[in-house]
């Protein structure tokens, strides 16, 4: 799949993954930059079902999307997509792209956002390389999670990169990217392990997902 020759923008998606276990204000905030950033027409939070590289969420799949929606409720451009709840099988981002540019066409520019310290590790993903002829990609970097490539796709990524957010715009699929953000300190970590120990949340997840978390009794044990 190869860019558009014109140089005018074209609609386009960006794909945000996570476990969002749960989704915060820390994610929420990076999704409008990101958002901004990249002029993006529809921002898309894919909360994963079971991601292969990582233990079992705190709450399941049918409450992590359930928080997702509600905290994007009424936002303009966000939006839930909950297509990798209804797999059996692993999350794996490859397939959700296929999906995508079977629904979508191979004309519109889709990006996807990708931390740092998941980039660092994706040589072990499936059929990496593919995902750069399904989307663009987008690394956001993480203070803690300096950007530190495998060789092999090091070389694989060099003729790929583009000089800014802008050409990515103009291009279905293809381009790399490295986005620096202001990314408010919060982590969903610390977040369950408050829950468990029976401290204040408010304030750092919307007001919906916390009322969501209380009604359902969400994170009263945790182990990470």
């Amino acid at each position: 799949m190869t860019a558009p020759t014109t140089a005018k923008p074209i609609a386009s998606l960006a794909i945000f993954g996570g476990t969002f276990d749960p989704i915060h204000h820390g994610h929420l905030r990076s999704a409008v930059e990101i958002k901004e950033q990249l002029g993006a027409d529809e921002l898309a939070l894919l909360p994963s079902h079971r991601p292969p590289l990582r233990g079992e969420p705190g709450a399941d799949s049918v409450q992590r999307f359930a928080m997702v929606s509600a905290a994007v409720a009424g936002e303009a451009g966000l939006l839930a997509d909950g297509r990798e709840l209804q797999r059996e099988t692993p999350s794996y981002t490859v397939d959700t792209l296929r999906e995508l540019r079977a629904e979508r066409g191979t004309a519109m520019s889709i990006t996807l956002i990708m931390g740092s310290d998941a980039f660092n590790k994706v040589q072990h993903w499936r059929d990496w390389p593919e995902l750069f002829s399904l989307a663009n990609v987008v690394v956001l970097h993480r203070a803690a999670y300096p950007l530190q490539m495998d060789s092999v796709v090091a070389d694989f990524v060099a003729p790929r990169r583009v000089s800014s957010a802008a050409e990515l715009a103009v291009r279905s699929a293809g381009g790399f990217y490295e986005l620096s953000l202001i990314q408010l300190s919060i982590s969903a970590t610390d977040i369950r392990q408050r829950l468990a120990s029976g401290r204040s949340i408010r304030y750092l997840v919307p007001d919906v997902v916390a009322d969501y978390i209380a009604e359902h009794g969400l994170y009263t044990q945790c182990n990470t």
